[in-house]
């Protein structure tokens, strides 16, 4: 059996990409993957601003706000979702279960020794060590991993109970109210994982208590193949009401991120409804080549190398981007790496698999 090239592959994944709305490859919600991309592109060219640039003006520090605002919650809403539109999962062993979370964990390890030793410039001493195996400690541009991992963790262990909170309105109503009260929930002490439950003032952290109500909801959305009730429409525009009054009452201010409060938590319900409803119009309207939304596949893969390669150029060029256009040059040359990555991990899944001939 001949084994694909790249293009080959490509080409395959893009007559499966063409056959989802007939049912050839229906169990892959393509807006779902373009939902996940979006947050990528963002992440990765607020990090640019963030690491690489130097003041580039209020526009670009303002887009980064947005993106820090809705990139948590939009990934726990899309990883909700994805457990929704699973209707039957196939019985697996724990191991099955708990080996993406070991495989998040390990890039955790990764990211964070890397911005040890390139953006802080720090010798890896034994406590230092102690605090990356332990997550004692996150570190910078990796917390959301170590969230990601516990994550993972609670899904393999508690996944019919996610769901079952997830389809029953009042006990899901009751349960985010008991989530978002967990922000009242803060230490000051160095615990392994607490910075990844709960708020921390040590360190910058995602806790899972108050951003879960996102998994939750995006696990119900995910049940009606991500479409928003009038209902939850509602709720979206009521939160970013709110949201908006106290930012403008406040002077443009945003509300407290680390640890977060409810504001920061519930204020990007109408910006992630609008990339949501973006997604799925832009799926129902049109084929997207799969490369394009190849980053929105395997997010911890991009994620990863993208945080590899910016805390590199911070280590050997400091902040190359004093204008705004090289920032954005900079953001676009990494996403290309980053999606033909992600798409060259999808080639190499291809390679085993038989080619399906006449079609």
């Amino acid at each position: 059996m001949n084994k694909p090239t790249i293009a080959t592959a490509f080409a395959e994944r893009s007559r499966q990409y063409a056959g989802h709305r007939t049912g050839a490859n229906a169990g892959r919600a393509i807006y779902l993957d373009l939902f996940k991309t979006l947050l990528i592109y963002g992440m990765v060219t607020a990090h640019v601003i963030q690491l690489l640039g130097w003041r580039l003006g209020d526009g670009a520090t303002r887009f980064s706000d947005f993106v820090n605002l809705i990139s948590f919650s939009g990934y726990m809403l899309a990883f909700g979702i994805g457990i929704g539109l699973s209707k039957t999962a196939r019985q697996r062993s724990l191991w099955e279960r708990l080996k993406p979370a070991l495989i998040i964990l390990v890039c955790y390890y990764v990211s964070a020794l890397a911005f040890t030793v390139l953006v802080s410039r720090s010798d890896v001493t034994a406590d230092v060590v102690i605090d990356v195996v332990t997550l004692r400690k996150l570190f910078g541009y990796s917390e959301f991993l170590a969230s990601f991992f516990v994550l993972y963790v609670l899904i393999a262990l508690a996944r019919p109970l996610f769901i079952a909170i997830a389809e029953r309105p009042l006990v899901l109503a009751v349960v985010i109210v008991a989530c978002l009260a967990g922000t009242l929930l803060t230490t000051n002490q160095l615990i392994p994982l607490v910075g990844t439950v709960i708020g921390t003032t040590k360190y910058a952290s995602f806790p899972l208590l108050p951003y879960l109500p996102w998994f939750l909801v995006g696990i119900r959305l995910g049940r009606h193949n991500g479409q928003p009730s009038w209902v939850e429409a509602a709720l979206a525009l009521i939160a970013a009401g709110v949201f908006a009054y106290f930012f403008v009452r406040t002077g443009w201010a945003l509300p407290d991120r680390f640890p977060p409060s409810v504001l920061w938590v519930v204020g990007p319900a109408l910006f992630l409804l609008a990339y949501l409803t973006l997604a799925r119009s832009v799926d129902k309207n049109m084929t997207l080549p799969p490369l394009l939304v190849a980053p929105g596949r395997h997010v911890l893969a991009a994620l990863l190398l993208s945080n590899l390669i910016i805390f590199s150029a911070t280590h050997l060029l400091f902040k190359p981007a004093h204008q705004l256009w090289v920032a954005i040059a900079i953001s676009i040359g990494i996403l290309l790496v980053v999606t033909l990555w992600c798409g060259a991990i999808d080639w190499w899944a291809a390679r085993g698999k038989p080619r399906v001939v006449g079609r």
